[in-house]
């Protein structure tokens, strides 16, 4: 009790404005928390075990220190940021402007003034019961469209009936957007864990590092929120131990001697963007490229872009760390990373500078319960193609179809060669007809590779619910989920990376 106590006099006084939290104060409360949670976890285990565990073996040199901090003075001024906003500038440029820029969160030794916050009134609903109204919601969606797609409230769209089924669509789709904001919670929880990370990987491996964060009060599903946390927990501590360099060396290439990670969150065209930006030493092109030849990933002397081989860091076994130190080499890969994001219908890409440092820009949808997808018609069946993946749609000509040995059949658009992907092979479903040339083409792109699906025709695009296909279907390769269309039947909903994978086996 006493070390809860003098923990929360401390913060007390900070609140009242009596005491200003130094770095080293907030060092003496970090260890407090992490004491606590050792007593708490030892306390439980004494009660299941049925012995005492002792977990108190530093408890008086804390509550000394903790009596230092409550009687300490002011050592610096507290750091004050307004929030920023999206900044469309390049690399270098924001670099260049960080210098001006102050952080709002810092895992530096500055002090940092408490402020409180006011909250709005609010209820609690267990997230069940939300989760509940929500597919409740969806099938409302679903029903509307039906109701929609009859063909005598089509015959009747220039009456009364027709005006009245319009309004109450309007309305149904008001209501699904309202029910699937009430699911979203601002990034700030997760910003703030990401502060205590850096906080804690900085002293191991004894680097001054500044962190701040701008849009903290971004939203987003709740059920992504949940997801996003451990492959940021990995990028951040990317960031701290491959990224930022040691003092020393900060010094020797003329830079500021404490080096800046900043985790952004914005919104964009429907999307959550996340990016997390570091100004340390940036990736070095020639010993990825060199480790991903070595490792058999890409042959020598093949035509790559900067970016994709930034990429070539997202496969599995690809480190170019010299040495393993405390910091790297623990948790998931950065491999896992890419597949959890892609999971979420993400994907990750990479701006970076030699000597000055990286950008890992995250886009997301805002939530898993609703896609946006290109409708399209194979034979008498309809798929849906994510719209976020479809780079263009064209009727090819037959100069541009070509074979490959051990490559199979070949599109030629623009000067690259694309696979060619027949779906109708795929899902075992009889086409209108098999020459592509009578068809069309939609070329869809993945984690940097593209790839032309042939289909029939294409319908139109469309915000659907997503419904699961259970235990049966839920894992097949290639197919993501459902969708209940119009006209009361299922359309399956294509998994582009899945799909790369069938098409390549």
């Amino acid at each position: 009790g006493s070390l809860a106590h003098s923990a929360e006099n401390l913060l007390d006084l900070a609140r009242k404005d009596e005491l200003m939290l130094s770095g080293e104060s907030m060092d003496v409360v970090f260890e407090s928390i992490d004491m606590l949670k050792k007593m708490i976890a030892g306390l439980k285990e004494s009660v299941e075990s049925g012995s005492a565990v002792d977990v108190q073996e530093n408890l008086p040199q804390l509550l000394e220190k903790l009596k230092s901090s409550a009687q300490g003075q002011n050592l610096a001024d507290s750091l004050d940021t307004p929030h920023g906003q999206k900044s469309d500038k390049k690399l270098d440029e924001i670099l260049a402007a960080k210098d001006k820029a102050k952080p709002k969160y810092t895992a530096s030794q500055k002090s940092v003034k408490i402020k409180t916050h006011t909250s709005d009134e609010k209820i609690k609903v267990s997230t069940a019961r939300l989760d509940n109204l929500i597919n409740m919601v969806g099938e409302l969606v679903t029903a509307q469209l039906m109701v929609a797609e009859e063909a005598n409230i089509k015959l009747a769209s220039e009456h009364e009936l027709g005006r009245k089924v319009a309004h109450q669509s309007k309305i149904v789709r008001e209501l699904q957007e309202l029910s699937m904001s009430m699911r979203m919670v601002p990034i700030a929880g997760v910003f703030q864990k990401m502060a205590r990370l850096v906080r804690d990987l900085s002293h191991k491996a004894d680097k001054k590092i500044n962190f701040s964060t701008q849009g903290d009060e971004t939203e987003l599903d709740r059920n992504i929120v949940d997801k996003i946390a451990d492959p940021l927990v990995h990028m951040v501590r990317n960031s701290v131990d491959h990224g930022i360099e040691s003092q020393q060396e900060r010094l020797e290439a003329g830079k500021n001697p404490i080096g800046q990670i900043e985790l952004r969150a914005f919104h964009q065209a429907g999307n959550i963007v996340i990016e997390i930006q570091d100004d340390g030493k940036g990736l070095d092109k020639e010993r990825i490229l060199k480790k991903a030849i070595d490792n058999g990933i890409v042959e020598a002397g093949q035509d790559l872009s900067d970016e994709e081989i930034y990429k070539l860091i997202f496969h599995a076994g690809l480190s170019t760390a010299q040495k393993i130190t405390s910091v790297s080499g623990r948790g998931v890969g950065m491999d896992i990373v890419r597949k959890n994001v892609e999971s979420l219908r993400g994907k990750i890409d990479i701006n970076s500078i030699k000597g000055k440092g990286t950008i890992f820009t995250i886009r997301m949808p805002l939530t898993l319960a609703i896609i946006d997808g290109q409708i399209v018609k194979i034979g008498d069946d309809r798929y849906i193609i994510p719209i976020n993946s479809i780079v263009r749609s064209l009727k090819p000509n037959r100069s541009q179809l070509s074979s490959v040995q051990n490559r199979g059949e070949i599109v030629t658009v623009r000067g690259k060669l694309l696979p060619l992907v027949r779906l109708y092979k795929l899902f075992g479903t009889v086409p209108i007809t098999e020459d592509p040339t009578e068809s069309l083409l939609v070329i869809v792109e993945e984690d940097g590779k593209k790839c032309c699906l042939l289909v029939d025709e294409l319908l139109g695009q469309q915000q659907v619910v997503i419904k699961s296909l259970g235990e049966g279907l839920g894992k097949a390769k290639g197919i993501s989920g459902g969708a209940i269309m119009g006209d009361g039947k299922v359309s399956l909903i294509l998994d582009i990376p899945g799909l790369m994978e069938l098409a390549q086996g």
